[in-house]
């Protein structure tokens, strides 16, 4: 009996031993809130101007942004947070993360800071946790659909962006100026010693705006409408550990850079002349590189008058060899030679997001 009952003891001893080896003390919260700094947006050349419902050189004051904050990753048996993941880099804790910091949290900015209401999250004691933090704008207005569904979700998020229209025939108006500049941001493996949490905003798609010059040597015409029209691709998926995909999903419509039944929109190129900007307007669209054509099957038209000769609803071109990349705004030149339009496409240097270049939407 003896002999049983130090057996016993011993296993006792054991077991409580082990269990206190297994056991990890919370994670301690510091007193420091977490910040956001003032959010940058990447641009490559300053617009001189932001035209009717063209791209944002800048973050917006009263603008707002949606993010998801990520620090420690799950147990391995999912009963809570595992303080020992908090110095594990994003890539090594991904699978397990979720946003528990913050999930869907609108993030305003009013011209001098940002600011989110409600509970202040704070930063971890420890100061070699790593964080990450990943960002959409607009905030409002439905454009983006998040994931995990919930802050509860396991794994890298992910973040479409879809234009606000969907069906329609190729005659339905559509409105240019209802199109945000959706933008993405991410800040990977930040350190409370940043200081602010610094985003930096990517812009998703492609600007076109339309330039005429008129190469006749005696005459003048005049532009009355400008539009186009066909099938538009709707969507973008950014997942932050796979990349860019893009849904089949598409829309029609015409789009109209001048109304060919106002007067007050006409255009009147003299020989040897050029007109920047019709309209005044720059039009943002979904670049699909794994689709052809690459912005959808999407038609100009032209209102004109030539010589006293009026040609309304006259087919100039398509787009279909056109490779725009996101990030880029392009003019689409109008060339007058003779009596006729020739389409030319040239990266706009004084409105251009990146140099020409494609965005850095890879978070990998």
């Amino acid at each position: 009996m003896k002999i049983k009952t130090i057996f016993l003891l011993s296993l006792t001893v054991a077991t409580l031993s082990c269990e206190k080896s297994e056991y990890t003390a919370p994670a301690v919260l510091s007193g420091e809130s977490i910040r956001f700094g003032i959010p940058d947006v990447s641009s490559g050349g300053g617009l001189s101007s932001r035209a009717a419902g063209g791209p944002l050189d800048e973050f917006p004051e009263g603008g707002s942004f949606g993010v998801l904050g990520y620090c420690l990753a799950q147990k391995g048996d999912n009963t809570g947070l595992d303080p020992n993941t908090g110095t594990d880099s994003w890539e090594a804790k991904a699978p397990r993360s979720t946003p528990h910091l913050f999930y869907k949290t609108e993030v305003e900015y009013n011209g001098s800071a940002c600011y989110y209401t409600g509970m202040q999250q704070r930063w971890y004691e420890p100061r070699d946790y790593l964080y990450s933090f990943f960002a959409y704008y607009p905030y409002e207005g439905g454009y983006f659909a998040v994931t995990p569904e919930t802050a509860e979700g396991m794994g890298a998020p992910t973040l479409t962006f879809s234009m606000p229209f969907e069906g329609g025939e190729v005659e339905t108006p559509r409105t240019m100026e209802e199109i945000p500049d959706a933008m993405v941001a991410a800040a990977m493996d930040a350190t409370r010693g940043d200081g602010h949490v610094n985003l930096r905003f990517y812009h998703m798609l492609v600007g076109l705006n339309f330039k005429a010059n008129n190469y006749n040597e005696t005459h003048g015409v005049v532009i009355h409408g400008l539009r186009l029209a066909g099938t538009f691709h709707r969507s973008v998926k950014i997942d932050i550990d796979k990349g860019q995909s893009y849904p089949e999903e598409t829309f029609r419509g015409t789009f109209a850079f001048l109304d060919g039944s106002d007067e007050t929109d006409d255009v009147k190129v003299l020989a040897h002349q050029s007109a920047d900007r019709l309209g005044d307007k720059v039009l943002m669209l979904v670049s699909n590189p794994t689709a052809n054509p690459y912005l959808g099957d999407i038609e100009i038209y032209l209102d004109y008058t030539f010589m006293g000769e009026v040609h309304t609803n006259r087919y100039i071109g398509s787009v279909a060899d056109f490779f725009p990349q996101a990030g880029t705004i392009y003019t689409v030149e109008l060339n007058f030679i003779g009596d006729a339009f020739v389409l030319n496409f040239v990266v706009d240097n004084n409105q251009v997001w990146e140099d020409g270049g494609d965005s850095d939407l890879d978070f990998e």
